[in-house]
């Protein structure tokens, strides 16, 4: 986190506009202190980092409801999922989306959740949801940012099939080694696969233009190595300390 902070502090000193998001299942983990408090630490981090948006995995979810709500309670940043409901009531567990203005720009950020099992929740079918989600938030903004942990397969199906979305954010355990962009002009990114104990290793960055109509013209996509090259931040550092 130490690592990462650094580097997020250098891409908002370089940037005009950064929007800072997850793709999810970044609560637990397999390593402490995210184990050992349930996703409390690392809800705590991401509000230190500045995270403005996160989506849910089926390894969140997986921590029950009654503790995600704890999380999404203390979060200063949005939990999205415009497909995890509640088994019984079919409710929806947090926010689909959510629309920010950025840089002149009106900017939709949905969140999609792949396949979780167990009675507190279902998930519903996620090209669905997403064709749904992108004719609703269509209407309120001219970027749309797709921020979803279905997996690589189900996202490359979205960006062939549902027109309007500028940017995928693939998260999971399927790798997407390039950027790859579908029939429908999106572009979708992958930062990491993770393994066990070495989470967190990649930060995905990039750079996108838009023209005055809202359509992505250019981009620029690097999965950033936290390597020893980047300075532990002081502040991050310190907590990390803390809660060893």
């Amino acid at each position: 986190m130490a690592r990462r902070a650094t580097l997020i502090k250098r891409e908002r000193a370089q940037a005009e506009h950064l929007l800072l998001l997850d793709a999810g299942d970044s609560l637990t983990g397999d390593m402490d202190p995210a184990q050992r408090t349930q996703g409390q630490t690392s809800v705590e981090a991401m509000n230190l980092l500045g995270y403005e948006a996160m989506t849910l995995g089926e390894k969140d979810l997986a921590l029950g409801l009654e503790v995600l709500e704890q999380r999404v309670a203390e979060a200063k940043y949005p939990f999205l999922s415009a497909n995890a409901v509640q088994g019984d009531t079919g409710r929806l567990l947090v926010e689909p989306y959510v629309v920010r203005k950025i840089g002149g720009h009106r900017v939709g950020i949905i969140g999609l959740t792949g396949p979780a099992k167990g009675p507190e929740v279902r998930v519903l079918d996620p090209l669905e949801t997403a064709r749904n989600a992108v004719a609703e938030v269509g209407r309120q903004a001219d970027v749309i940012i797709l921020l979803s942990h279905a997996g690589v397969d189900t996202d490359l199906a979205v960006a062939d099939r549902v027109s309007g979305i500028d940017l995928i954010v693939s998260g999971g355990s399927q790798a997407l080694a390039q950027p790859s962009q579908g029939k429908t002009g999106a572009l979708a990114v992958h930062a990491e696969v993770p393994s066990r104990g070495h989470a967190g290793r990649y930060v995905g960055v990039a750079r996108l233009q838009f023209d005055g109509e809202g359509r992505l013209v250019q981009h620029q996509w690097e999965a950033v190595l936290l390597t020893p090259d980047f300075a532990d931040d002081p502040e991050l550092a310190a907590w990390e300390q803390a809660h060893r």
